[in-house]
This record gives C-alpha cells, structure tokens and sequence, in this order.
C-alpha cells in the first residue's frame, strides 16, 4: 500500500472513529459503520482490525466500559445510571461487563480511585499523525497504573530520544545482548527497560534492562532498582522498531499537550515480551511514562455524557 492510500485509508476510518465517540450511548451497527467509511461489511471489519489491532465490537466495548470507569472516578453518579449512559441496557450487564474486562466490579473500582485499564479513543487523523504511523500500526494509548516493583539487571549511562547526540540506539541493544548472553533473561519473563527521570531533564540519564524480582539477584552481581507505585499513560506499539523513537516524539509533542493528563519526571517504563526480538521485522512492546490526571479524558470526547458532576 503507498503512502497516499494508506492515507486516505487512516482518513475513512477516522471518520467512523468520530461517529463512535460521539455515540457510546447508542447502538452502533457494525454495518452503519461501515456505511460511514464507504466500506462493505466485510471490507470494513478487515480494515479496521489492520489499523486498529482490534476488531470494531472490541473497541466500542473497552471506549464504553473505559468511558464508564472514568465516571466512576470524577463524578458522583449512580452506577446504574453510570451503565446506562455508556450504552449497558441493564445494570446486570454492564456489572458483569465491567468486572470481566476490569477484573473487579463498579463499586469496588470506584473505592479503588485508581485510573487503570482505561483505553482513550485512537486518533487516526493523517494531520495529527507522524510519519512512523504509515509503516507501524498507529499506538493505541491507555491509562494504567502500577503497583510498586523491583527490577534487577544492567544499567548504562546513555543519551536519549531528545538529547542533541543519542546513541540509545546502540547502548541500550548491547545491554540487552549482555544480559542475554551471560543467561540472566529466564525464556518466561518479560523485560523491563527502566529509563531513570527521576532527577529531572539533563542530556544523560541511566537506563536498567532487567527483569522483574527479588533482592537475591543482587548477589549475582546485578544491580536492583525500586520502581514506586506510579498512574501510567502506555503506548502500545507494533511496527518496525526504528519507528519507535518517531511515535515517541508524536506522543509527547503531538498526544500529550491536548489529552487530560501531564507526564511527570519519573521512572519510564519499556515493557517487552519475552519473545522479544529487536532483529525482526515488526515488533510489540510498551512504552509506559508516568502522569498525574488532571481532568477526564474520555468524558470529554463524549459530547453526550454532560451531566457529571465532579468531586
């Protein structure tokens, strides 16, 4: 596909993305989506599981219930009334909706006060997107947290995305080669690539690849890092990895400023499978980077819902 055609593709799709959001609370016929972005039935659900990850009932299902889990953290409304103004017809649907895809129910969430889990609505705008998102899968970005961890391996002083003279693109894979080599990544664990912000903006910082665990790993001559509990936005990334560092750079120059929350100097996070291969052609991981909310993000796209009342 070139660079025109994938193009006006992303386009017809953004405008049923639009349609979506502005309509959670209403029935959403796939075909009538379809209709929207010029598609057949079956040209639509192909297209829009290539660009989007997902097929389309999954996505209207997690805006709904991330659109629902947002209410119950900023207003005071009654969760039936929460369920039914997310397009739930029932207070038992949306319960059992709720605690499959949360893993806890409504009430229980809201005491929690924590925003996990919450998918935000893509954006596939070709104006606001970067140039990486014609050769990787545009990111889907959540809302997530984490509780407080400990990461065990090697670390480097290295320069990053930002800095006048980077070369993360070279020490970061030869940390991970040494680790590799030496047998301190278990075929089982995920790796965690912990970049250190925690001391503000500077042109160096310390990046730790490791794994997850415990204190005894540093008997074996690795380094052991504390990551404190942390509200996380996460890009969720597929495509070449070279094109990571361009939709980084689209995330905090382009996403950021106009969603609802403000990243914070912290811990950033990379989360990679364990299959991981920086060598393939297309690869999954991602990128965690700590916020503080600071007004909803999901109501706001959603015209209808204008009758929160806030805490």
């Amino acid at each position: 596909m070139t660079p025109s055609s994938r193009q006006t593709q992303l386009g017809r799709i953004g405008k049923v993305l639009d349609y979506i959001h502005l309509n959670l609370d209403k029935p959403l016929a796939v075909t009538s989506l379809a209709r929207i972005g010029g598609w057949s039935r079956w040209q639509f659900n192909r297209v829009f599981a290539f660009e989007t990850g997902q097929c389309v009932g999954q996505y209207v299902r997690e805006l709904r219930l991330s659109l629902a889990a947002e209410m119950l953290l900023f207003t005071n409304q009654r969760i039936i009334d929460i369920g039914l103004a997310c397009g739930f017809g029932s207070d038992i649907s949306f319960s059992r909706s709720f605690k499959q895809h949360f893993g806890c129910p409504p009430a229980q969430y809201r005491r929690r006060g924590l925003p996990c889990l919450l998918s935000t609505p893509l954006c596939l705008d070709p104006a606001l997107l970067p140039d990486a998102s014609l050769r990787a899968r545009v990111p889907a970005i959540r809302l997530d947290s984490r509780p407080a961890f400990t990461v065990a391996g090697r670390s480097e002083k290295i320069r990053g995305l930002f800095s006048s003279n980077p070369d993360f693109n070279v020490k970061v894979p030869a940390l991970w080669g040494s680790l590799s080599a030496a047998g301190l990544l278990p075929e089982a664990q995920p790796r965690f690539g912990v970049i250190d912000l925690s001391g503000g903006a500077g042109p160096e910082f310390h990046y730790l690849a490791g794994i997850e665990t415990g204190e005894a790993h540093a008997s074996r001559g690795l380094e052991v890092l504390q990551v404190p509990a942390q509200n996380y936005a996460v890009v969720s990334f597929q495509g070449p990895i070279r094109s990571l560092a361009e939709i980084l750079k689209w995330f905090f120059n382009a996403w950021l400023p106009h969603a609802g929350c403000k990243a914070i100097y912290g811990f950033d996070l990379e989360v990679y499978p364990p299959e991981f291969d920086v060598r393939a052609p297309e690869v999954s991981m991602e990128y965690w980077i700590p916020v503080v909310l600071e007004t909803p993000l999901i109501t706001g796209m959603h015209q209808s819902v204008k009758s929160c009342s806030t805490r």
